[in-house]
């Protein structure tokens, strides 16, 4: 049975994402009992996505704001 690459599994998990390969930065993939994690990371938010290896369905998706930028937004209203 053929399986994609990682870089494949990078792509697919950027798509779902609905973004595009340029606003995305820190890129991290493991790979174990069939699927690939693939993180990552554009400048607003992280990214965790579980791709099968088999046929790149994408088998799960969490994000969530980056901590840096949640503080820097909560200080700007502090002092509007």
């Amino acid at each position: 049975m053929k399986k994609i690459s990682a870089n494949t599994a990078i792509l697919c998990a950027v798509n779902y994402a609905k973004l595009n390969e340029q606003e995305v930065g820190d890129i991290g993939v493991r790979h174990a009992d069939g699927l690939y994690e693939i993180t990552f990371s554009t400048d607003w938010m992280q990214y965790d996505c579980f791709v099968d290896e088999s046929d790149g369905e994408v088998l799960g998706f969490d994000s969530r704001p980056l901590p840096e930028h949640v503080m820097l937004s909560e200080c700007t209203r502090a002092t509007a």
